[in-house]
């Protein structure tokens, strides 16, 4: 229905929270007329055992809101140690070019520390982008990775032996930092399948309907349990939403990342 740059869009600006508001609202209203329609018009009478299938229907939309709801929190857990592991190996490796000569450790800190201005420079961008756009900012970085593994690599090659057995050892350090980075990166992608999404929101709008539709057949209102019951539902997908995709949302990751800025600039 929506591209992803749109649905990242209505995430990052909390239009999606109103949007919730007012497809729920308007599903409660059809729900409330159909019930009372059926009631004045046709006679219909309330089915005995509507109460059980009301409890259903909203028991699997509990269900699934907090299966959802616990999954997006162990993977933002995750996210977050996994920044912490980028942090750590970036830490480790450029300490180990202190295992190189002098002279060979100053273009290396100058390369390395653009590896950590072109990493800071992509968690700077919160802003729902192009995919083309994203992945050139990858592609920039990981350009700059290859070139610090090329660098490092013939620096090692040019030390003499035995100081050429110290100084490989930051061959590994170094290729746990990409690794590290390449981890966190993907972990901004592991969400749950698609249709687990859209079974969550059809439960959120057919709960919505059928609140309706029973207090359409009373010939009642009650704003008051009705709005409870909307706006909990709609601030829960959103805490959902906002976990899932933290670079978006209202929850996000700067605390974690900010250390990263922190370091490049102790290396000033």
């Amino acid at each position: 229905m929506f591209g992803n740059e749109t649905k990242l869009y209505l995430l990052d600006s909390g239009w999606i929270v109103l949007i919730f508001l007012v497809l729920m609202l308007t599903l409660f209203e059809i729900g409330w007329r159909l019930g009372k329609h059926l009631a004045d018009v046709h006679q219909i009478k309330k089915i005995d055992d509507v109460e059980t299938l009301q409890a259903a229907i909203f028991g699997l939309l509990a269900l699934l809101l907090a299966i959802t709801l616990s999954g997006a929190s162990d993977r933002f857990d995750k996210r977050r140690d996994l920044i912490a592991r980028e942090l750590s190996t970036i830490q480790t490796a450029y300490q180990s070019v202190d295992l190189f000569s002098a002279k060979a450790q100053i273009p290396i800190r100058e390369l390395f520390k653009k590896y950590i201005d072109s990493r800071i420079e992509v968690n700077k961008d919160r802003q729902p982008k192009l995919t083309s756009v994203r992945d050139k900012k990858y592609r920039e970085h990981d350009a700059v990775g290859d070139d610090l593994w090329k660098m490092v690599v013939k620096a090692v090659q040019d030390t003499p032996y035995p100081d050429k057995l110290v100084a490989a050892q930051i061959l590994p350090e170094l290729s746990d930092m990409f690794d590290a980075a390449a981890n966190q990166r993907l972990s901004m992608k592991f969400h749950p399948p698609t249709v687990i999404w859209q079974a969550l929101i059809c439960l959120a709008f057919v709960g919505s309907l059928v609140a309706g539709y029973n207090l359409g057949f009373e010939k009642k209102r009650d704003w008051f349990l009705t709005s409870i019951f909307i706006i909990l539902t709609s601030g829960t997908i959103f805490i959902i939403l906002s976990l899932e995709f933290p670079m978006f949302g209202l929850i996000n990751l700067n605390d974690f990342e900010i250390e990263l800025t922190i370091f490049r600039n102790s290396l000033n």
